[in-house]
């Protein structure tokens, strides 16, 4: 078992785990063209959990300095292991790794937006020491 920072050339086995998260199929161009952008961006950092050099997580955290902080914040955007794989701790691994990350930048806080019917993965987060402090509200950009 393995947790290392993604490369190009997983872009596949990531995107395979995304629509899994996410339920629906992606536009695989567009979600390439959009993975090789980010990957190369310092403030985003993309981890991948490994088993017989089979990707079964990943998980990606964005930086931002943010003015109403007063600091750099890092904000979980994906955190998914794939269904096979769940209840066995990858996702707590993960999700330590993106802390020290966080803290190894400086930042002041982590953050993560969660589906409200993602009922476990909220439990997950607050097993692993979050709070429930914020609203997130969202509108289709017509």
């Amino acid at each position: 078992m393995n947790v290392r920072r993604a490369k190009q050339a997983d872009v596949l086995s990531i995107y395979n785990l995304i629509t899994e998260l996410e339920e629906t199929m992606l536009d695989i161009k567009v979600f390439t063209s959009m993975y090789l952008d980010n990957i190369s961006n310092s403030n985003i950092y993309y981890i991948i959990f490994e088993k017989d050099s089979k990707i079964i997580g990943f998980a990606s955290l964005h930086i931002q300095k943010l003015l109403h902080h007063v600091s750099k914040v890092a904000e979980v955007q994906e955190l998914v292991v794939t269904e096979s794989y769940r209840n066995y701790g990858i996702g707590k691994i993960m999700y330590d790794e993106l802390k020290a990350i966080a803290k190894e930048e400086g930042c002041s806080q982590i953050e993560v937006c969660c589906n409200m019917s993602r009922e476990r993965t909220h439990i997950f987060y607050q097993k692993n020491g979050m709070s429930k402090t914020h609203y997130k509200f969202t509108n289709v950009v017509d």
